[in-house]
């Protein structure tokens, strides 16, 4: 059983078009033996709270207990409104959530861990988000004061990019520096995919 290193929850956001993978769902994906929403709810385990925002392929197999999956209303309306609709299942009593997008096949316990010791270090008003190799922050790859969330979240419309969602908002920013993958790394196109399953199996 993991221990909560702090009470934060997640959200994780599995829809979109996916067109480079002909319609097929990215987090439905395989890395390591895994589907890449597996690996993610797994190093999401210390979370309080795990919200899975987005539709799934029927004949998915089941998610684990506790964990609640919505359908943002109406669907197809982006990830602010699909965070929106996460965040009201919530409960109260989370000081932070973790907004992660659904394709992140490297997103593990431990990089949740860095990402809310920075959060933490800094400040209850700072986020903390990995940046990737160029420096560009990863919006859906961080961890955040939930309620400055919610006061961002009551203001959006559908269709509004996720930016929004942290609008007035401090945040650390955080470069990958461990040996393994990185927790940024999302399967955008198949030659991400590939690249992942590369990884996987090198570490074995």
């Amino acid at each position: 059983m993991v221990e909560h290193p702090g009470d934060f929850a997640a959200i994780i956001l599995i829809g979109g078009k996916a067109r480079r993978f002909g319609g097929r769902a990215k987090s439905e994906l395989v890395v390591g033996g895994a589907t890449i929403l597996e690996r993610m709810l797994s190093g999401c385990e210390a979370a309080t709270a795990r919200v899975v925002v987005g539709t799934r392929p029927a004949g998915s197999e089941p998610l684990p207990e506790g964990v609640l999956q919505l359908l943002e209303d109406p669907a197809g309306s982006g990830p602010a409104w699909s965070v929106r609709a996460g965040l009201a299942q919530v409960p109260e009593g989370n000081e932070r959530v973790a907004i992660l997008g659904g394709d992140l096949p490297f997103l593990t316990s431990k990089a949740l861990q860095l990402l809310q010791d920075r959060a933490d270090a800094a400040g209850p008003t700072y986020g903390s988000v990995f940046c990737d190799n160029a420096g560009r922050r990863q919006w859906l790859c961080g961890l955040w004061p939930i309620d400055l969330v919610r006061r961002n979240a009551a203001e959006i419309e559908p269709g509004d990019p996720a930016r929004l969602l942290f609008t007035g908002i401090d945040v650390e920013t955080i470069a990958w520096e461990d040996a393994s993958p990185p927790p940024w790394f999302d399967c955008d196109t198949p030659e991400d995919l590939e690249q992942a399953r590369t990884w996987v199996a090198d570490l074995k």
